[in-house]
C-alpha cells in the first residue's frame, strides 16, 4: 500500500535522508549550463587580466547605463521562454490525468454494466486475476478474439512465443467466463496508456516488460515493429526544408499494403469494434454505449494532444536568438563591472550566468515533459499505479442485479 499511496514529494524525493535543494546537483540544471558558465568566467577573467596589464592605449570600460537598457529585453525574452515551456509541462500533466479519467471511467463501465452469460463453475485454484498474466484455462482463445478485436482474419496476426500460463490464474464460482473477454479488454486499455507512453518517448514496438503481455497473444502492430527508421529531422539552419516535387500522386485505396498507424490508434480501433459489437449483441447496456465510444474519443484526442507537445517544439528562430541574446548580454556586461570591481568582476559573471543560463536551461529541460530526465513526468510511475487500480478491479465481484444471466 504505502507504494501506491505517495505523497506529492516522494515522487522527487526518493529517500527520506537526503541533501537540501540548495546543494543537490541531480535532476538541477547545473550539468547542462556549466560550459555556458565557464565560459563567460573565461571570458570575464581574460578581460579582467587584459585590463590589468595596461597594454592598450585605452581601458576596456563601456558606460555603465548599458547594462540596465539590455536586462529589460534579456529578462522578458527569459520570462517568456520559462512561462511557455511551463505551459507546455502543465499541459502534458493535465492530458495524462485525464488519460487517467477516461481509463478508469471506461474500465469501470465495462466490468459493472456489461451482461454476462451463464458458465459452468471451474472449482479449485485461486480467485485472483492478473492484468499480466497469461490467458487463463477454460477462456476462449486470444489468439482469436484478438484478431477479432482488431479487425484481422487469421492471416493478419503473426505467432509470437507463447507467455508461460500462471497456475495461480483459473476460472471460479466467483469469475465467470465473461470476465476474461473483459479483462482482456481492460488489459487493452491498459495498454493504451503504456504504449502512449513508448510512443512519445519515441520507443517502437511491443518487446517491452510493461507493454507486450498486455496485448492479445501473436498480436503484431501494423507500423510500429521493432526495426522503426526514424528519419533525421532537416536542420532549417543550414537550409530550407527539403522539398519533393516529383512524388507520385497521392490516393487512398483499399488494399494498399503501405498504410501505417501508430501502436495507440491501433487500441483504441479494437475498442471501437468490441464496443460496436457487443452493442449489437446486447450485452452492453443503451445507456453506457454513448458513454464508451465518448471516452475512446477523449482517448484519441488526448493522444493528439500530447503529440502536439512532442512534435512542436519551440521555434528553432527564437531557441537560437534567445542564447545569442543571453551570450551577447553575458559578454557585455563585464565591460561594464572592470573600472569599479576590478577581479571582482568575475565571481559576480559567474553568479550573473549561472541565473540566466540556468533559466534558459529550465526552459529548455522542461518543454518536452514526456520524457526519461529527472524533471519530466513520471509516466512510468502513473502506468504502475494504473495497473494496480485496474488488478484491484478485475478482482471485484459484479453484484449487480441480473449482472448474470
Amino acid at each position: 500500500m504505502n507504494s501506491y499511496f505517495k505523497r506529492p514529494t516522494e515522487y522527487y524525493r526518493r529517500t527520506q535522508w537526503t541533501y537540501p535543494d540548495t546543494l543537490r546537483v541531480r535532476g538541477s540544471v547545473i550539468p547542462r549550463i556549466l560550459p555556458d558558465v565557464l565560459i563567460i568566467i573565461t571570458f570575464a577573467s581574460t578581460i579582467q587580466f587584459i585590463d590589468s596589464l595596461r597594454v592598450l592605449p585605452f581601458r576596456l570600460v563601456f558606460p555603465s547605463v548599458i547594462a540596465p537598457a539590455l536586462s529589460v529585453v534579456v529578462g522578458l525574452i527569459l520570462a517568456f521562454r520559462t512561462n511557455t515551456a511551463y505551459d507546455r509541462f502543465w499541459e502534458g500533466r493535465k492530458l495524462w490525468s485525464s488519460l487517467d479519467v477516461q481509463i478508469r471511467n471506461f474500465s469501470r463501465m465495462i466490468w459493472v454494466g456489461m451482461k454476462e452469460t451463464a458458465h459452468t463453475s471451474v472449482s479449485g485454484g485461486a480467485s485472483s486475476i492478473s492484468l499480466t498474466a497469461a490467458n487463463p484455462v477454460g477462456a476462449s482463445s486470444s489468439t482469436a478474439l484478438g484478431a477479432h478485436l482488431f479487425g484481422r482474419g487469421p492471416n493478419k496476426t503473426a505467432n509470437r512465443e507463447a507467455p508461460k500460463v500462471s497456475s495461480t490464474v483459473t476460472l471460479t464460482e466467483t469469475h465467470h467466463a465473461d470476465d476474461f473477454e473483459k479483462v482482456l479488454v481492460i488489459k487493452l486499455l491498459l495498454a493504451f496508456a503504456v504504449s502512449v507512453k513508448h510512443h512519445l518517448r519515441q520507443e517502437f514496438g511491443i518487446r517491452y516488460f510493461d507493454l507486450e503481455y498486455l496485448l492479445p497473444e501473436g498480436f503484431i502492430p501494423c507500423a510500429a515493429t521493432d526495426h522503426v527508421e526514424i528519419k533525421t529531422p532537416h536542420d532549417k539552419a543550414v537550409g530550407d526544408r527539403h522539398r519533393q516535387y516529383n512524388e507520385e500522386p497521392w490516393t487512398i485505396e483499399a488494399g494498399n499494403d503501405d498504410g501505417q498507424m501508430s501502436l495507440p490508434l491501433e487500441i483504441v480501433y479494437a475498442l471501437s469494434l468490441w464496443v460496436i459489437g457487443e452493442s449489437r449483441a446486447g450485452r452492453i447496456e443503451t445507456s453506457l454505449i454513448g458513454n464508451l465510444l465518448g471516452s475512446i474519443n477523449s482517448m484519441t484526442d488526448i493522444f493528439t494532444n500530447m503529440e502536439r507537445i512532442v512534435f512542436t517544439p519551440i521555434p528553432l528562430a527564437y531557441s537560437i536568438h534567445l542564447r545569442q541574446v543571453v551570450f551577447l548580454y553575458c559578454f557585455a556586461l563585464p565591460f561594464t563591472f572592470i573600472e569599479l570591481l576590478g577581479w571582482h568582476t568575475v565571481p559576480l559573471m559567474g553568479l550573473v550566468s549561472f541565473t540566466l543560463f540556468g533559466m534558459e536551461g529550465i526552459g529548455t529541460e522542461i518543454e518536452n515533459p514526456f520524457g526519461k530526465d529527472a524533471n519530466d513526468l513520471h509516466m512510468d510511475d502513473f502506468c504502475r499505479d494504473l495497473k494496480r487500480e485496474l488488478d484491484y478491479l478485475v478482482n471485484l465481484r459484479n453484484t449487480v442485479p441480473g449482472a448474470h444471466a
